[in-house]
């Protein structure tokens, strides 16, 4: 669609959680509306306030996001925070934000045992903070290129460990499509 990209892996960056200083609440000053911390993530957290879309993914670990993943998003969306309950404080133009999360489990599982209400929740949080949130979740992955290596006794082992691709072919179709509407609606 001719956007320029980049890809950011979260594990290649060295950062702290949010911290609960506060700075980015103080009125009047150069802080309001910005995480203080000056790690790696402060020069990224600038980048994404010029962009126009972001997407995040994750795997999910225990039926929410991984760790590394919520302390990003922690500090991404804390400095925006206002208390007022309005989403009237600083922030960035609103922008377009998807959240794909990928898992091993299936769809029932995933809906069974809280993780779509938890995942769907989140992402209401980044849209009403973001301006907009797009959730894909993506089931059924394939963990390991070899099955036989590992302890996996979940009854779908069969059917997995003959599945070529970690990721459904049309669940790649469905990741495809969301950046295709995320960039043709800006």
């Amino acid at each position: 669609m001719g956007a320029d990209t980049e890809f950011i892996d979260l594990f290649d960056l060295n950062y702290r959680d949010c911290i609960g200083c506060c700075s980015c609440k103080l009125k009047g000053r150069k802080s309001y509306g910005h995480c203080m911390l000056n790690d790696d993530l402060k020069p990224l957290l600038e980048r994404i306030e010029e962009s126009d879309v972001l997407v995040l993914g994750s795997p999910i670990y225990f039926g929410n996001l991984s760790g590394q993943m919520r302390s990003f998003t922690d500090r991404l969306l804390f400095q925006y925070l206002d208390y007022s309950g309005m989403s009237i404080g600083p922030r960035p133009k609103n922008f377009k934000l998807a959240l794909i999360a990928t898992m091993n489990v299936n769809d029932e599982i995933y809906a069974e045992r809280g993780f779509k209400d938890t995942l769907t929740s989140f992402a209401g949080m980044m849209g009403r903070t973001l301006g907009s949130c797009e959730l894909l979740t993506l089931t059924n992955t394939v963990l390991f290129d070899d099955y036989s290596k590992y302890v996996y006794l979940m009854p779908d082992k069969e059917e997995k460990s003959n599945r070529a691709e970690k990721i459904s072919a049309e669940d790649l179709q469905r990741a495809f499509d969301l950046g295709v509407r995320l960039t043709k609606s800006k």
